[in-house]
């Protein structure tokens, strides 16, 4: 991997100039690749959808206003206290979204498809929002107003649409993805730490945290020493579930670091100890930018938005969250993304290898 293809882009800068590298259009072999891994993702998320009824049906049980779980199912009812629907969607949408670029990401370095565009020295909180918005507003509207005809084409819109939307304005795409799921951990602690701070919680989470994010550290090492991860999202998520800690007690404050930190970084500013920008890695995530999204969920919880259990574009027609499979990749997101992310680099590390 060259340098210039392993460049960490700080996201912090205003854009100068928008620069292209490498960008074709796909080819006949190509286009067929990206539908082809749209159809997998599809085909997978309906197989998931089936296999989880079960336990989606036993979680949405829980939550007032829908019949009691049996008892023969009682004993599997979530305790203390049932999860809320929307963090766990949120989550879970966005989890599939990375595996998808990862998985993108795998095919361009083994030259299935081609590379993706990259556009340099841009305003992520600007960009990424306009292109965050498009691509779920597209995928979420169409894929749930389709759900009434049939739950499994939702599966197939999200997937192919993510897919085409990577490849055109992939950079913007990845960074986008890392915000909302920074959000949704700002979400999720103020949860956890509604009634107070259980620091038993805090030092678990942050060892498994820990432990998963060493391990991809070894393996790019070893895999792709030109490029090891050495902070990657897992390691800014661990980082910053510390620093939001300090916070998740103080909604209205949280929010005001939020402005604060969008001030900070719209402005063109790098913060003193953010990680370096001119180390070559696969994945580098800021962590100080993506601190503002922690603090932002911590704020959304005090408006109680986590507390929607369904959505309503259709009147009359509510769909519960739990009727879709992005809820249960939600419970189980750091499983899935360790699932996906370790044989992804791996094969990209031997991809590398193989061509040095």
């Amino acid at each position: 991997m060259s340098r210039h293809d392993s460049e960490f882009a700080d996201p912090t800068t205003y854009m100068i100039e928008e620069t292209w590298v490498n960008f074709s259009l796909p080819s006949i072999k190509s286009a067929t690749v990206l539908i082809l891994l749209g159809l997998v993702i599809s085909c997978s998320l309906c197989a998931t959808h089936f296999l989880t009824q079960r336990e989606r049906a036993i979680h949405k049980g829980t939550l007032v206003g829908f019949t009691p779980v049996s008892s023969a199912d009682e004993k599997l009812r979530p305790t203390p206290k049932p999860r809320y629907p929307a963090v766990d969607y949120f989550r879970g949408l966005n989890v599939v979204f990375v595996v998808i670029f990862h998985l993108m990401w795998a095919l361009g370095v083994c030259k299935m498809i081609p590379n993706q565009p990259r556009i340099y020295q841009y305003n992520l909180p600007i960009t990424g929002y306009l292109c965050f918005a498009a691509i779920y507003s597209t995928s979420f509207v169409w894929g749930n107003l389709t759900r009434p005809i049939h739950p499994y084409i939702q599966y197939f819109i999200f997937s192919l649409t993510c897919t085409l939307c990577i490849y055109i304005v992939c950079w913007e795409t990845e960074r986008s993805g890392v915000c909302i799921i920074m959000l949704c951990v700002g979400l999720s602690l103020a949860i956890v730490h509604e009634d107070r701070i259980k620091w038993r919680n805090v030092i678990v989470r942050t060892l498994k945290l820990g432990a998963a994010a060493g391990a991809i550290s070894a393996i790019t090492y070893t895999f792709i020493p030109k490029a090891p991860i050495y902070f990657g999202a897992i390691h800014c998520i661990a980082l910053n579930t510390l620093l939001t800690m300090f916070f998740v007690r103080t909604p209205r404050i949280a929010l005001i670091g939020f402005i604060c930190i969008q001030i900070y970084t719209m402005a063109g500013n790098v913060f003193p100890l953010e990680v370096p920008s001119d180390r070559p890695s696969a994945d580098t995530t800021p962590w100080f930018h993506n601190l503002g999204y922690c603090l932002l969920g911590v704020w959304l919880h005090s408006v109680g938005i986590h507390k929607i259990t369904a959505i309503e574009l259709i009147p009359g027609k509510p769909m519960h969250l739990e009727d879709t499979v992005f809820t249960f990749i939600g419970r189980h997101a750091l499983m899935v993304y360790l699932a996906h992310m370790i044989p992804v680099l791996v094969v990209v590390g031997l991809s590398i290898l193989r061509e040095s």
